[in-house]
């Protein structure tokens, strides 16, 4: 019985993934050459089987003519046995060779200390970390950049990233503090909005005439 369910399962989830992936289809081909197309992820969670499609997809987008910006946005390191074993870094390899441009941390990317995901950050991944409102007390400035301009189809992108404060306890309050107890992190809970909002204003006088949120929230 269990392993007729697990058919069953199976085959119901190839088909939505079918159905899915063909709609897509469906609305890039009514979309010009040249058109900027964002290709986004989310929750991943370590399952690392539609990263395949995912990168088939990029790349026929791509042979179409398209700007793609592919960003994830967050917890994509953590979930399986094959995040923690490598401590989220087989995963940040795998969107590597996908092609992912830019992603935002969720809570879940500091499950395995802060140590080891701003190393993964800085050495393993390729594509860039942006968060607007994550913040290093100690410095007073961004962790990473808040926001990245992309130059496509004659126009400027700038790509946000947004985290969740929620981080604190949705991971482990300690990886974000001292020694002493002392946090050492923000996620601009206080002032998120205003965080945000000046974040974009910075995009637009950057010369961005388009600003994409990218967050987990």
């Amino acid at each position: 019985m269990k392993k007729s369910t697990n058919r069953i399962l199976s085959l119901f989830l190839a088909v939505l993934c079918f159905l899915c992936f063909t709609g897509v289809n469906a609305f890039a081909e009514n979309s010009g050459a040249g058109d900027i197309i964002i290709l986004y992820t989310n929750d991943v969670h370590c399952n690392i089987d539609g990263y395949t499609a995912l990168a088939g997809y990029r790349a026929e987008l791509l042979g179409q003519g398209h700007n793609v910006i592919t960003v994830d946005a967050g917890d994509a390191i953590q979930g399986e046995i094959i995040g923690a074993l490598t401590t989220g870094f087989a995963i940040a390899n795998i969107m590597n060779n996908v092609g992912y441009d830019f992603a935002v941390p969720g809570n879940h990317e500091f499950d395995y200390g802060m140590d080891n995901f701003l190393e993964l950050a800085a050495e393993q991944a390729n594509y860039q970390y942006i968060s607007a409102n994550f913040i290093d007390i100690r410095t007073d400035d961004t962790v990473f950049e808040p926001y990245v301009i992309c130059e496509a189809n004659g126009e400027k992108v700038a790509v946000l990233g947004l985290c969740t404060p929620e981080s604190y306890t949705k991971s482990t309050p300690t990886y974000f503090q001292d020694e002493n107890g002392n946090y050492i992190y923000s996620f601009c809970e206080n002032e998120f909005y205003e965080v945000i909002q000046e974040a974009v204003n910075d995009a637009k006088a950057d010369g961005a005439t388009k600003v994409i949120a990218v967050g987990h929230l």
